[in-house]
């Protein structure tokens, strides 16, 4: 007889600070290599660039604190504002160096209107995955299908169980492991999408993200 382990329980507040300092991290972390960036670029018009990168993380970091800082009084977050996702994308690709980063985008998915604090958070968290656990090149892309828009991030990486079940528990794991795969699970249902992996051939792994397309 085979007896299934049952998970300890979780105290909802310790969760909850958890899940904040995890999706924290990414923005603090991209902002701290752009303003290093900063300080070393001479041409303007990159500077300029860099400067509206930083500032998109900083405002993106500032809407997790209002957030948590709701969420821990049992407030309504701050309200997620549609714009298309193409307003989204150039804060989330700064995250990975560019070397590493492909991003191929249809036309018609840069159109795509999306919930933009959830989106970039979601995408932080896939490409912050690839970027610590996989060697080599990652690809980010989005299109669209029928009432969806597909957004798919693909690395060098191994499809294994550990990933597969990250992808489906419904408990937060004890520890940081896994952490943000769940606050993407919750973050993609949210919105009424689904996510699934799936192994690439001849090697890799890819993860894929489909939402309901919003109309304007």
């Amino acid at each position: 007889m085979r007896v299934r382990r049952r998970e300890p329980p979780t105290d909802p507040a310790l969760v909850l600070l958890r899940s904040f300092c995890h999706e924290l991290r990414p923005p603090v972390a991209t902002l701290t290599s752009l303003v290093r960036a900063l300080e070393h670029q001479q041409t303007e018009g990159r500077r300029e660039e860099l400067a509206q990168l930083a500032a998109a993380h900083v405002s993106h970091a500032e809407a997790v604190l209002q957030q948590a800082a709701a969420a821990a009084q049992g407030l309504a977050g701050p309200a997620d504002n549609h714009q298309p996702l193409h307003r989204v994308l150039p804060s989330v690709a700064a995250t990975v160096p560019r070397e590493r980063l492909d991003v191929e985008v249809s036309a018609a998915a840069a159109r795509c209107v999306v919930a933009p604090r959830h989106t970039r958070q979601i995408l932080l968290n896939l490409l912050d995955n690839a970027e610590r656990y996989s060697p080599g090149a990652i690809r980010l892309s989005a299109r669209t299908g029928w009432r969806r828009l597909r957004l798919t991030v693909s690395d060098e990486g191994s499809f294994t169980l550990d990933l597969a079940r990250s992808l489906r528990r419904r408990t937060p794991p004890q520890g940081t492991k896994g952490l943000g795969l769940w606050v993407v699970r919750h973050l993609v249902a949210a919105q009424g999408g689904v996510i699934r992996a799936r192994p690439l051939t001849p090697r890799g792994v890819a993860i894929e993200v489909c939402l309901p397309r919003r109309r304007r």
